[in-house]
């Protein structure tokens, strides 16, 4: 087949919708090609977009191409893997088993699973679902181990026994939130554990059937031949190559789907399904110990858009993207599903519904600038550290104000406060500071004085670690005046010191050592333990 004819394959596919209704809004579907303008190629990845309101079909359309070796384009109908976006699913699982009494929200791990580490408090239901459980993320376990998720084939049995391995946990269960696959592969057990059934038996015959999602299933056997699949791709030095899950894993993600049956899975919000009560204890927030609010809910995020609410997941896995959203007050629908790892679903899922919403520009308050004589600006430079994460700020004096890379210039606004947009310093001391987020979260860095090790104190770090919980021993020795750190069979990472007894490796982890070895922290794993040999 030409390109000729493929280009105009992809032209049929991505306006046949728009064709067949008679729509009028020929501007609306134009700012939606604008938003997917780089698909719109025979050479690249893509993906499908469905929006509706009021169950009436707005827009479908589809970009790019399914698969670039067959000169395969995507349709509608394409079958994508939506990552994250399952985890709603598990979700409404779980909530169907509390309704019927078979499951309580405050049940602890090891009433279902005896042999589950206790960890003290325990780990329940309620946590697993908000995130707030504390448990590791199992696949970021596997990646410090050397063996990333789609560099080996994992199977459940492979996710139960890296999670049962860990000695102990994030947090004390409840007193903070960070997202875990782990959570939501639990989840899944559970539900498999307390019904008696697969969960893909289960979610069929209760959730994909009556919704009418018949090209739904899970990924549970990534070598079962799915027709109409787009192949995943990731890009790798300016060039696509594929990216597949190669996995066997479920619960967390996995799910194949179409935007079609996702937007089939939005109508639930409507009560049509699952009912009421389900539907309003799956969109409750969750709360930590202390009583605050974390926006996910439960398989879901609570956010708005433009002032209206919405309630939304994103998803990733290999080189799949997702995202569905849902509007209440607008009855809107937004499905996205995308075969191209650079894609950023939230954002262009949000593009697509602000034209239909409108878009609203973020306004923060501008302060003002105020004078600050130079020696004043000058004691306030300087090294910081967040004492808990060990984040670091580097702040410097250029042009008459603090730049901080890599946000910039700061301007001062007086009372010791400095500004850039939405953030916010606050000297509290000439030794603290306070940093706002847009968000309105806070951190708090100290002045600290840069940690430069000569080569004989480097040498005090030296030695073989071993991690029982990631199972992996690794190697410390001085390399050209720099601490440096080997996996086996190949792996080399030069560590940069940070603080005494704190380095960071060159993907921006952490490592604090003490006397007997070192905790390794990282997204969605903290203080993993390396004893020295």
């Amino acid at each position: 087949m030409n390109r000729l004819i493929i280009a105009l394959l992809i032209v049929q596919s991505t306006f046949f919708t728009a064709s067949a209704q008679n729509t009028p809004w020929q501007d609306t579907l134009s700012s939606i090609d604008r938003i997917f303008d780089t698909w719109q190629s025979t050479a690249a990845p893509g993906g499908a977009v469905r929006v509706s309101r009021g169950g009436e079909l707005l827009v479908e359309k589809a970009y790019g191409m399914a698969d670039l070796e067959r000169n395969v384009i995507n349709t509608p109908a394409t079958v994508f893997e939506s990552g994250s976006v399952a985890k709603q699913f598990t979700a409404a699982a779980v909530l169907l088993l509390v309704k019927e009494g078979k499951l309580n929200l405050d049940d602890n791990l090891c009433q279902h699973f005896p042999d589950f580490p206790d960890y003290g408090s325990g780990v329940t239901v309620e946590q697993l679902l908000h995130h707030t459980s504390g448990l590791r993320d199992w696949g970021v376990v596997a990646a410090i181990g050397g063996w990333p998720r789609g560099t080996r084939i994992y199977a459940p049995a492979h996710v139960k026994e890296i999670i049962w391995r860990q000695k102990r946990l994030n947090y004390e269960p409840g007193s903070a939130y960070m997202y875990s696959n782990s959570n939501y592969n639990m989840l899944g057990f559970l539900v498999e554990k307390v019904s008696g059934q697969k969960l893909q038996d289960f979610t069929e015959n209760r959730l994909f059937i009556p919704a009418g999602m018949t090209h739904t299933q899970w990924r549970d056997d990534f070598n079962e031949i799915v027709p109409g699949r787009a192949i995943a791709y990731s890009r790798q030095e300016g060039v696509y190559v594929q990216n597949m899950p190669f996995e066997h894993t479920f619960g967390h993600g996995a799910l194949l789907t179409t935007v079609e049956d996702l937007e089939k899975w939005n109508l639930r919000w409507k009560n049509r399904l699952l009912g009421k009560e389900v539907n309003d204890m799956q969109r409750q927030k969750g709360k930590l110990n202390n009583g605050k609010e974390v926006s996910y809910a439960r398989g879901v995020v609570m956010g708005n858009v433009n002032g209206v609410t919405q309630i939304s997941h994103s998803g990733g896995t290999a080189g799949y993207r997702a995202w569905l959203a849902y509007y209440p007050e607008k009855d809107l629908s937004v499905a996205l599903l995308s075969n191209d790892g650079s894609a950023n679903p939230e954002r262009l899922g949000i593009q697509v519904a602000e034209v239909f919403l409108g878009k609203k520009e973020i306004e923060y308050p501008d302060f003002p600038e105020v004078a600050l004589d130079a020696d004043s600006m000058r004691a306030k430079t300087g090294l910081y550290i967040n004492k808990t994460n060990y984040d670091t700020l580097d702040i410097s004096l250029r042009e008459g104000m603090l730049r901080i890379a890599p946000w910039g210039a700061f301007k001062y606004i007086g009372e010791q406060k400095f500004q850039q947009g939405g953030n916010i310093l606050t000297y509290a001391n000439p030794n603290q500071i306070i940093w706002k987020s847009p968000d309105g979260s806070s951190q708090t860095f100290d002045k600290t004085t840069p940690y430069r090790p000569n080569p004989t104190e480097l040498a005090a770090f030296a030695g073989v670690y071993f991690s029982e919980e990631a199972d992996v021993k690794v190697t410390l020795d001085v390399h050209k005046d720099r601490l440096r750190l080997f996996r086996a069979p190949d792996t080399y990472f030069l560590l940069t010191p940070v603080y005494p007894g704190v380095f960071k490796d060159e993907e921006g982890n952490t490592l604090v050592f003490t006397r007997l070895g070192y905790a390794f922290s990282t997204s969605r794993v903290l203080h993993l333990w390396f004893q020295k040999l």
